[in-house]
Parts: C-alpha cells; structure tokens; sequence
C-alpha cells in the first residue's frame, strides 16, 4: 500500500475554510486568543521546564495546574476570521499556507479579497495540550495522555507536534488499526510537513503494520519513512519486518 502523500483538493480546502470561526474558548477571538495564551505563559513554562529537566517531581507538581487551564479549553478548531476589520488572522503557519496559496490561485476563500492574511504568534494553547499529554504519556497513563492530545488536535488539527505524539501514544496502547488511519488522516490533510516529520509519520505507520502482521504493507511505510529520513532506528525496523517475512515463506 502507498502513503498518501496528496494534498486536500481545492474543494476540500474550500469547504474547510468556510467553516465559522470557532468562539469556543469562552467569547474569545481576535485578541481574546492572544491574551489567553498569554495569560498561561507563566504555567506553562514551569511545565515546559520540568520537561526539559527530566524532574518527574517537578511534573507531578505542575499538572494538576496546566490541566485546570486545559479542561476551561472548549475542543473546536480556532479557525482564521477576520480582525478589527481590516486584516485576516491565521493563527497557524497550516492556515497561512492554505489562505495565501488559495488566494494565490483566484479562489474565493471566504474572506474580503482586500484584506490582508496576517500570519498570528503561535497560541500556548497547543502548547497546553501538549505538556498535559507529555508529562501522563511519560508516566505511563497513555490512557488519560490520548485526550490531552484529542484536544490539543481538535483546537489546531495540523499541529505536527500533537500530531506525532497522539500516534506514539495510539501505538503504545496497541491500537495499530487507529495508528494507521489517523496516520493515513494526517498525511492526505496536512501539506507543511518538512521530510523529518513525514518520515516519523510513515516510521509510525509502518511500526503499526507491522504490529498487526500487515508485513507487506509495513516494508512499504518504512522504505518510504527510510528515503525522507535515513535513520539507524528505521533500519532496525525494516530488519524486523525482512525478518518476519523471511519466517513466512514456505
């Protein structure tokens, strides 16, 4: 089987972006999500520098602070909307890219064709999702880390980082045929991934086939992972699965 490595059609792009604005995280938009990620700042950096610091302490002691101000988060996307009239905000480079190309090509993206698209500082409130989810994947809840990251994607679905560890999370709760759709999900509608994180998506891909004896399909995912990224750590996966196939034949 081959990685679907396609973009989303116009189409889809389209109807994506006709979406109303979110206004999920209390009345906020515009300035309203600038300030509240602002207003985290202090929390998170604690929980970022526990992280950094390996002091399983010291992330103990910060989570039940970062996960209050994760549960006051609403899970719908923060889409781009137009701000003081006068500009429109994308609040990821995802947004950025898919704006400014559409627009680029004539297409009508659902926004006054005389404002500006005005690329947004990135909102802590991934950030959030993530260190919620880090700190209970790396004490072995994966079972309670899976909806820090399912939030975390609901708000800003494009998030390669959020992206990456809910299928390393998906993989450590053996949920192989989960790993591969999401991971099938994620490679058809996200177009900004640079070759190292397409090859850990595709290393994710192929270490789920090969956990549910889809062997073909697992040396497909990795062979493809391999060319993006030659790293020691696929190669010892392809050997696993020429292994099992080897074991296979009569």
């Amino acid at each position: 089987m081959h990685a679907k490595l396609l973009a989303l059609s116009t189409m889809a792009l389209v109807m994506a972006l006709h979406g109303p604005a979110s206004h999920a995280q209390g009345s906020q938009t515009c300035d309203g999500y600038f300030d509240a990620s602002q207003k985290m700042s202090s929390i998170l950096q604690k929980a970022f520098d526990a992280i950094n610091a390996k002091n399983a302490a010291d992330q103990a002691a910060v989570l039940p602070a970062i996960e209050s101000e994760l549960n006051k988060l609403a899970a719908v996307e923060v889409k781009p909307e137009v701000c003081n009239g006068n500009h429109i905000n994308a609040y990821t480079q995802h947004q950025f890219l898919e704006l400014s190309t559409l627009r680029a090509k004539g297409v009508d993206i659902g926004f006054p064709a005389n404002l500006p698209i005005v690329k947004q500082p990135n909102l802590n409130q991934g950030s959030l999702a993530y260190a919620v989810g880090w700190i209970k994947f790396e004490r072995g809840d994966f079972n309670a880390a899976l909806p820090a990251y399912e939030k975390g994607l609901a708000m800003f679905p494009h998030d390669h980082n959020l992206q990456n560890e809910y299928l390393a999370t998906l993989i450590r709760l053996q949920r192989y045929k989960d790993t591969i759709a999401f991971s099938d999900k994620i490679l058809a509608n996200t177009y900004d991934f640079d070759d190292e994180t397409r090859s850990k998506i595709l290393f994710a891909r192929g270490i789920a086939f090969y956990s549910d004896n889809q062997l073909d399909d697992a040396k497909e995912a990795l062979k493809v992972a391999k060319r993006y990224n030659d790293t020691d750590e696929i190669d010892a996966e392809i050997k696993l699965v020429d292994d099992a196939l080897a074991k296979k034949k009569p």
